[in-house]
């Protein structure tokens, strides 16, 4: 898988970069760019945060990358989906936390009927709400945000080298 971004406290302008050999905590995530019938997609809107992601989630011991996906896009969005393309790799270096978060980047359409969310505790915690929109109007909302959550700094970066990638590959389909 193509790797499209690593973001760290001194690529947002934040801190400063990943300081190598100290111990960091490694989370790998699977996050999707879900598509529905209408081609509008699924965004998260965390109210008490105040900014938008794109689904999924941590990938469990021994768990696969697709399996963790289509289990986050069920328990999030309360559907099944098909995987379409890869997108690519975004890797975090979260310094506040010693953290290097590994996320693995996918399309995916939806599958049957949309159901209702599973969300967890501190998803509920967070007013986390699924909006359906079009992706020129999600990288708008995503680029709009402003959110003081420090993790809402990464995940904006992340969730836009995602959506870049997908535009990038729907203009070469276009062209083809």
């Amino acid at each position: 898988m193509k790797l499209l971004a690593e973001i760290s406290e001194r690529t947002l302008g934040v801190g400063v970069s990943e300081q190598l050999g100290t111990e960091y905590t490694v989370r790998k995530s699977a996050r999707v760019i879900l598509l529905n019938a209408t081609g509008e997609m699924a965004v998260q809107y965390l109210a008490t945060y105040n900014f938008h992601k794109l689904p999924g989630g941590g990938i469990e011991q021994g768990e696969k990358i697709a399996e963790a996906l289509k289990r986050e896009v069920s328990e999030e969005v309360g559907a099944q989906c098909a995987i379409v393309r890869e997108l690519g790799i975004v890797i975090e270096y979260r310094e506040r936390y010693k953290l290097v978060q590994i996320s693995y980047g996918y399309v995916a359409t939806v599958v049957g009927e949309i159901g209702e969310p599973a969300f967890e505790p501190n998803e509920i915690a967070s007013g986390q709400v699924n909006i359906w929109l079009p992706p020129s109007e999600t990288i708008a909302k995503i680029k709009q945000d402003k959110s003081e959550k420090y993790e809402a700094l990464f995940i904006q970066a992340r969730e836009l080298a995602f959506l870049e990638e997908y535009v990038r590959g729907e203009e070469v389909s276009e062209l083809k």
